[in-house]
């Protein structure tokens, strides 16, 4: 069970954060005595260090680095998970404004390995979005900072929950990038085993065995749609929230097609539990208000605890037709 960072402390040091005052933020550390890994509310128990990392109070990334440096300096471990997932690693590689932020972290023991909610590594995301999708004007530093990751130990190898991994990426990356990887395997490299132990968060999961049973039974290890209704079901709300995470961390709004696929399966979530007659009235209203509010990609994006209770739903759902339904 992660730590939370006191009540007595919390306001000022959410504040400091937000303003981007790092002295203040090291004064309160040190005033409180405060667990460097405590995490900074129980919903989504993000760790301090990620905290400082997301905050827009830093106009600079210059001005973000020395706070960064002193959490990491004083433990902070830049490979624990929050609640949804990822660490401050899967996000500083995800994003190009954080490459000096995931050049420091990289000097404070990094688990190079370590899975975000996806499963993918972090030079899974330094290839796919670095060399593909961008074209950093400082590109010596995305190439320095890939063969640190690589020296570090990473799995190329490693697949995601959609059967994808890291060498799909360099199938057509740039020739420096394919140059840098052939030059690094050739000296045989070893694979780094993750090693970090993550934070058990509580679950408002009432059936928390169900869901691994459902997921483990009847959702595609390789991605894509479910073959049953029970797959697809449970498949459809963990996309939806995870592609929900994906827009907090990014910043980025659905467009298009994108968009409707995500409405299409918040309405397959809701018709199919509705013309179960499971659920009484009462119950029948919320499946359609948290439906209507997952078929949305504007914010305020839905809490956990509204893909949690549908979640929960499709579980009594899975209780009362445990045999396959075909989709």
């Amino acid at each position: 069970m992660p730590k939370l960072v006191p009540a007595t402390a919390w306001n000022a040091l959410s504040l400091a954060i937000a303003r981007g005052e790092a002295n203040r933020v090291q004064e309160i550390m040190e005033e409180y005595r405060l667990d460097v890994n405590a995490c900074v509310d129980s919903s989504s128990w993000m760790p301090i260090l990620m905290e400082a990392l997301l905050s827009y109070g830093f106009r600079t990334e210059e001005e973000r680095l020395p706070v960064l440096r002193y959490l990491l300096k004083q433990g902070a471990n830049p490979n624990i998970i929050c609640a949804r997932g990822y660490n401050c690693l899967h996000i500083a590689a995800q994003q190009e404004r954080y490459i000096y932020a995931l050049d420091l972290m990289l000097d404070y023991d990094p688990d190079v390995n370590i899975g975000d909610s996806d499963g993918s590594n972090i030079a899974y995301w330094a290839v796919q979005g670095w060399f593909l999708r961008r074209e950093g004007a400082d590109r010596a530093t995305y190439l320095r900072v890939l063969e640190k990751i690589l020296n570090l130990g990473a799995d190329l190898d490693q697949q995601n929950r959609y059967g994808m991994n890291t060498r799909r990426w360099l199938e057509t990356a740039s020739p420096d990038v394919q140059q840098l990887v052939a030059r690094w395997e050739a000296a045989r490299p070893a694979v780094h085993a993750v090693t970090t132990v993550q934070p058990v968060f509580p679950t408002n999961l009432r059936y928390p065995d169900l869901v691994r049973e459902i997921w483990d039974q009847f959702v595609p290890a390789t991605g894509g749609p479910a073959k049953t209704v029970q797959g697809e079901l449970l498949r459809a709300v963990e996309h939806l929230r995870d592609e929900a995470r994906q827009q907090e961390t990014n910043g980025r709004r659905l467009q298009g097609s994108h968009r409707k696929m995500n409405k299409k399966q918040a309405l397959f979530v809701r018709d199919t539990l509705l013309a179960s007659g499971l659920f009484d009235s009462a119950e029948s209203d919320r499946i359609r208000t948290e439906t209507q509010r997952l078929a949305k990609t504007t914010h305020p994006l839905p809490p956990d605890t509204v893909y949690d209770d549908l979640v929960d739903k499709i579980c009594v759902f899975y209780s009362r037709h445990p045999e396959p339904i075909p989709l």
